[in-house]
């Protein structure tokens, strides 16, 4: 079964800035190691439900990639691409919303 990688609108935003035209090299190989890799590919760091908050690490630079996993659809939401330095409170932002999609659903909280 295909891996279907959706890359969120917010996200999308966040990348167009250039102080992230460089990392774009990195994230596209990091995203084709999660289409041929799948779950396997990934650190994962909450559960809720059905769902998996995930994250892929690059060591130079020290930055995150932040993706969920809907493990019904098997679809990878790739959320955020953040710095080592903010990923505490960033994994506890994304672990609210990802309580809060469940009663909502993904496609609204992610945008």
């Amino acid at each position: 079964m295909q891996n279907e990688l959706i890359l969120v609108p917010s996200l999308q935003e966040k990348l167009k800035d250039a102080k992230y035209r460089s990392h774009l090299q990195t994230i596209s190989r990091l995203l084709r190691k999660l289409q041929n890799m799948g779950k396997n590919a990934l650190k994962i760091l909450d559960v809720e439900d059905c769902y998996l908050l995930c994250e892929m690490k690059v060591m130079r630079p020290p930055y995150r990639l932040y993706v969920v996993l809907d493990q019904k659809n098997n679809r990878f939401y790739i959320v955020d691409w953040a710095h080592k330095e903010k990923q505490e409170k960033l994994i506890q932002e994304l672990s609210g919303k990802l309580s809060s999609a469940i009663k909502v659903g993904l496609d609204k909280i992610f945008t």
